[in-house]
């Protein structure tokens, strides 16, 4: 006689699912006692607690916003100093090529 047992495919399964409904109710009933957040009965919870990496992201979210507002004032003030600049270089060029036009006049006028 053979030391071996063969086992039939139904035991098997049998076994195996008793096994997962009884690792099921065992979540379950832990889930439930080892809660310390949970809500007395009769009292509302108004806002559930935050985890911390989800706060972390918040806050980073907060200051990345707030840094591209900054940054966006900082380059338009840039961008229209730097226009400013522009216009009283343009205006200084075409105020300096008047009067070296006169002086060029006067001098042409002076050799006639």
């Amino acid at each position: 006689m053979s030391t071996h047992r063969i086992v039939r495919t139904t035991s098997l399964i049998g076994a195996m699912a008793a096994g997962l409904m009884s690792a099921a109710a065992f979540a379950q009933g832990t889930t439930a006692s080892n809660d310390t957040n949970a809500v007395p009965p009769g009292m509302t919870q108004i806002q559930p607690p935050k985890d911390p990496l989800v706060e972390r992201r918040e806050a980073r979210k907060v200051a990345k916003d707030q840094y591209h507002t900054e940054k966006s004032a900082a380059k338009s003030q840039y961008d229209q100093e730097v226009g400013a600049a522009k216009q009283e270089r343009h205006d200084a060029n075409k105020a300096a090529n008047e009067t070296a036009k006169q002086g060029l006049q006067q001098q042409s006028t002076m050799k006639q």
